[in-house]
C-alpha cells in the first residue's frame, strides 16, 4: 500500500511539474510577440537616429565645402540719403514758411557727408519784394551741436556738391537737417513755382561678402 501511495504520489509531482513549464512556455510563447515589436521598435528608432547623424554631418560637410569655394569678404561702402524738397503751387504761400527737420545717425562707420543743395525762385523773381516772402535757409547740425553746413538764399542758387570728412572724426550720433523756405508759384496759368532740392548722402564703410546683397 506504500508502493502505491508513493507512485500516485510521484505521478502527481510529475504532472504537476510538467504542467507548471507547460505554463511557461505558453506565458513566453504569448510575450514573444510583443518583445519582438520591442525590438523592431528599438532597431527602427536606432536606424532614424543614424540616418539623421550622417544627414546632418552630410549638410555640415557641404555647407564648409561651399564656403571654401565662395570668395573671400572685402571693404565696401553703403549710402543713405536724406532728401527734403518742396514746390511752391500757390500765390498765398508766400505768407506760409515751409519747415522740416530731418535727423541721421553718424557712426564710426561713417567716412563722409555730401550735401547737394539747389533752389530756384522762378517765380518769385518776377515779382519785386523783400527777402522774407522768398527764401531757403537750411543748415546742418551735428550731435555736438556745431553746426557743419549752412546756406541762407533769397535767389537761384545751385552750388558744386560740399563735401563734409572726418578730421579726425565725426561726432558720433544724431546729425540733424534744419530747413524753412517761403516762396509762391502758379501752376494754373505760367506753370512757374519757387522749388528747392536738399539732398544729404551719408556714406559708411561696410563689409561685403560674395553672393549677399546687404553689406553689413
Amino acid at each position: 500500500m506504500i508502493a502505491s501511495f508513493r507512485h500516485a504520489w510521484d505521478g502527481t509531482v510529475t504532472f504537476n511539474l510538467a504542467l507548471t513549464k507547460h505554463r511557461r512556455l505558453d506565458r513566453f510563447l504569448r510575450h514573444r510577440p510583443f518583445m519582438r515589436q520591442q525590438q523592431f521598435l528599438a532597431v527602427c528608432f536606432v536606424a532614424v537616429l543614424l540616418g539623421s547623424m550622417s544627414g546632418c554631418l552630410g549638410l555640415i560637410a557641404a555647407r564648409e565645402s561651399v564656403e571654401s569655394l565662395r570668395d573671400p569678404a572685402y571693404d565696401s561702402l553703403k549710402n543713405k540719403k536724406v532728401t527734403v524738397s518742396h514746390e511752391f503751387t500757390s500765390l498765398f504761400e508766400h505768407s506760409e514758411t515751409f519747415t522740416n527737420r530731418s535727423t541721421f545717425i553718424v557712426s564710426e562707420a561713417t567716412s563722409e557727408v555730401d550735401i547737394y543743395f539747389k533752389a530756384s525762385f522762378e517765380w518769385s523773381s518776377l515779382i519785386p519784394g523783400p527777402n522774407e516772402t522768398r527764401f531757403v535757409r537750411a543748415s546742418l547740425t551735428d550731435s555736438d551741436g556745431n553746426v557743419q553746413w549752412s546756406k541762407d538764399v533769397s535767389e537761384d542758387a545751385s552750388p558744386p556738391e560740399e563735401q563734409l570728412q572726418p578730421l579726425p572724426s565725426f561726432a558720433l550720433g544724431e546729425w540733424v537737417l534744419d530747413v524753412e523756405a517761403r516762396g509762391g508759384g502758379d501752376s494754373s496759368l505760367t506753370n512757374l513755382a519757387d522749388n528747392f532740392l536738399i539732398i544729404v548722402t551719408i556714406t559708411n564703410t561696410c563689409v561685403q561678402y560674395p553672393l549677399v546683397e546687404e553689406c553689413h
